[in-house]
């Protein structure tokens, strides 16, 4: 199995060296991103405002953008910016002040934090500790705005599970619900929003009759194109509690295939509110 050389457990000198030169473009543009809006510019009034912190899932196809697309075709006027690093967990963020900066630089309607995974879904002996990262971003995101409500995203376990790594065994389908136990016992802990974006990658990926690499990508673990449009999709019913599927916004995915994503997204989401601690009657 090929991996790309970010992929946790899988490094070596030669691969370092080639993952940095091939995703030096990438790096240069990490950082806060305005998703084409002028990046002086302030929300106008009665914009829903979002901020998106994370890496390289969110970056692969850039779900902001796709969300910040999907919901003002739908309707909604949003203010939407992303502040990402390549390969960075959540404990980074939690100690950077550059993410603290922007996280208090204005009183968000949401902030949607990405991170975790297999430090999320086997926490113990974690190289990276989720629990806490998420304690702080929380904290940093509503001890100033109390009307914040802070997202996080399930994470979608890797296509293959752990067992990539020599001697484990949870196959995609065991990782994917150890992740959602270990979320929703985190969600009700701490008072995080729930985006069932992996969830909603396990509905299309044991219910569907597909081939490898379907909602995942090459790697195994980034999302493919049309993976990050149904996060997006999933994005889009957590934070406005509405079904996306007459939306006509498609992106690269084929129409047929969008209208189905969206369908599981919507499903997904408000099929179980109250489990997914979405409490606001839609629109923030």
């Amino acid at each position: 199995m090929s991996r790309r050389c970010h992929r946790p457990g899988r490094t070596s000198t030669l691969s370092g060296i080639l993952c940095t030169l091939l995703l030096l473009p990438l790096t240069l543009a990490c950082g806060i991103i305005d998703l084409g809006d002028d990046p002086q510019r302030e929300p106008k009034p009665g914009e829903i405002t979002v901020l998106f912190i994370g890496s390289s899932y969110l970056e692969f196809n850039d779900v902001p953008q796709r969300f910040q697309e999907l919901s003002r075709k739908a309707g909604h006027d949003v203010f939407v910016k992303a502040h990402t690093y390549l390969g960075q967990p959540l404990a980074f963020f939690a100690s950077s002040s550059a993410a603290t900066y922007v996280i208090r630089q204005r009183d968000w309607d949401f902030v949607v934090l990405q991170g975790g995974a297999h430090n999320v879904a086997y926490p113990r002996g974690a190289e990276h500790p989720a629990y806490p990262a998420l304690k702080e971003l929380h904290r940093k995101a509503t001890e100033d705005s109390p009307g914040t409500q802070v997202v996080y995203m399930m994470p979608w376990a890797f296509e293959d599970g752990m067992l990539w790594v020599e001697g484990r065994t949870e196959s995609y389908e065991e990782m994917q619900l150890d992740i959602r136990e270990k979320v929703l016992e985190w969600s009700d802990e701490l008072g995080l929003v729930v985006a069932p974006v992996g969830m909603a990658f396990y509905e299309v990926l044991t219910e569907w009759n597909q081939g490898p690499h379907f909602l995942h990508d090459t790697d195994w673990n980034h999302a493919s194109q049309a993976g990050s449009y149904l996060a997006a999709a999933t994005f889009f019913s957590t934070i406005f509690v509405e079904s996306s599927s007459g939306v006509s916004y498609n992106w690269k995915v084929e129409k047929g295939l969008a209208a189905d994503l969206r369908d599981v997204a919507s499903s997904t989401v408000l099929g179980e509110l109250e489990l997914w601690n979405i409490d606001w009657g839609g629109g923030g």
